[in-house]
């Protein structure tokens, strides 16, 4: 793309700065550059700094005036360099720097925390204070073999994972690459899946301690791909976390799990569901609508839903995070923070969500009886809970002692392997009703 002036390109061979009119010229004065870098066997690297605060400024301040913001902030960066470094554009909000005699290679690592340095301070551009907000990918030239666009798309693939990672700095990991390509590949058929079928849901029961009687099920994502096998939940919704399929899986489950759930209500059980959204799912502006437009078409009680979102999802401080949950509870529905214990819980901020419930994370639950530390840990967060007027349901329950010391700490309600692993829709009906006719004292 062609950037209007004075965006700059540093050419330390020439120690000036010289105007340039597109992405283009930079690739091939850098290439130039690495070329004689690669033939002297000097270190090189190559660092991609990506700017998430500039495209809110192209619509506020003109594509013009960003430009001569990128300008000035290019030539910031190679101010931050050593002279023989050069910095250019690599994108609409990006910056591309060459590091091409570096003394090792743990010194570009370096430049990138120097860089980072000067980009998170706030920058006044005509009088304008500017909030930058940078992530950078670093790819180290470490045959000194690869040509410029490989070690640019490796400083890409490095800043993608610092993206989805928010890490301020990544640098590039072979392995990653494999891994992005795998998403990648999920991703491109993630969205005939939905359409033909390939995924389903399986529902693990949660049971009330004091009744043992199955309060709710938990939706959980399967997909057995016809070529690759299981795809673990985590893996799949990684690959579409951050694209326009998320909301298409969203909507999927939300409906499938309701138009189950009046299934086995029909059969005679009161029993609600609980469904997971994600992180990107709070920030989908037509969430809340197009849910409530399921629980419409399904006719089920609001209050027989549970959103169960992750600890780290839920306490971010994103205001339409917190209006978005303000908005599902206002509708009726139930929300549980997920994984309680495993983030960085403020409990400033947790006074301010309109939780109904904690689920204590496995990763306590499980030792808690050969591990006291634990056992500690987990009865403090039941005692919270029930402080803050909330139900606390135990993850990674395993065997029946666990679950009778539960009972003995208060906590109201349980799941894990113990209770009953995923099942398909008709093993769930069974299971609840057999309870439902207490013929199962096991649970008493």
């Amino acid at each position: 793309m062609v950037l209007t002036p004075p965006a700059i390109i540093y050419d330390a061979t020439v120690n000036v700065a010289m105007p340039i009119q597109s992405y283009q010229n930079f690739l091939q004065t850098a290439s130039r550059i690495l070329l004689d870098a690669n033939s002297a066997h000097r270190h090189s690297a190559v660092i991609i700094i990506n700017l998430e605060g500039l495209p809110d400024l192209d619509g506020i301040l003109g594509y013009t005036e960003v430009d001569e913001i990128l300008g000035k902030l290019i030539q910031q960066t190679h101010d931050a360099l050593n002279a023989a470094d050069i910095a250019g554009p690599s994108g609409r909000h990006q910056i591309c720097c060459l590091l091409s005699d570096l003394l090792t290679t743990n010194h570009a690592i370096l430049a990138a925390h120097k860089i980072m340095r000067v980009f998170t301070q706030t920058h006044r551009f005509n009088h304008r204070r500017v909030s930058l907000l940078p992530r950078i990918g670093v790819a180290l030239n470490t045959s000194q073999k690869d040509d410029l666009r490989t070690l640019m798309s490796n400083a890409s693939t490095a800043l993608h994972h610092a993206k989805r990672s928010r890490e301020s700095i990544r640098l590039y990991d072979e392995n990653e690459k494999d891994s992005l390509l795998s998403s990648m590949d999920i991703w491109s058929e993630l969205d005939r899946a939905i359409d033909t079928g390939e995924l389903q849901l399986v529902y693990q029961p949660q049971l009330w301690i004091d009744t043992g009687k199955i309060r709710s099920a938990e939706a959980l994502l399967r997909w057995n791909h016809p070529s690759r096998g299981f795809i673990p939940p985590d893996k799949l919704i990684h690959a579409a976390e951050g694209t326009e399929l998320m909301t298409k899986l969203t909507l999927w489950v939300f409906n499938t799990a309701l138009r189950q759930c009046q299934e086995y209500r029909k059969t005679g059980l009161d029993t609600g569901v609980s469904i997971n959204l994600s992180a990107g799912d709070l920030n989908d502006a037509e969430l809340v609508e197009l849910i409530e437009q399921a629980v419409n078409i399904w006719n089920i009680p609001p209050g027989e839903i549970m959103i169960e979102l992750t600890e780290t999802a839920i306490m971010e401080d994103q205001s339409n995070s917190l209006e978005t949950l303000h908005a599902l509870k206002n509708i009726g529905f139930r929300l549980a923070m997920d994984d309680f214990g495993t983030g960085y819980s403020s409990m400033e901020r947790l006074l301010l969500l309109p939780l109904d419930e904690i689920k204590i994370d496995k990763t306590f639950v499980t030792d808690m009886l050969s591990r006291p530390a634990h056992e500690r840990i987990v009865s403090s967060m039941i005692s919270i809970g029930h402080q803050l007027n909330l139900d606390i349901i135990a993850e990674g329950v395993e065997n029946l002692t666990t679950y009778r010391h539960l009972r003995t700490l208060r906590c109201d309600a349980v799941q894990g392997f113990f209770v009953g692993n995923g099942m398909a829709m008709p093993e769930l009906i069974k299971f609840g009703l057999r309870l439902k006719a207490d013929e199962d004292a096991v649970f008493r």
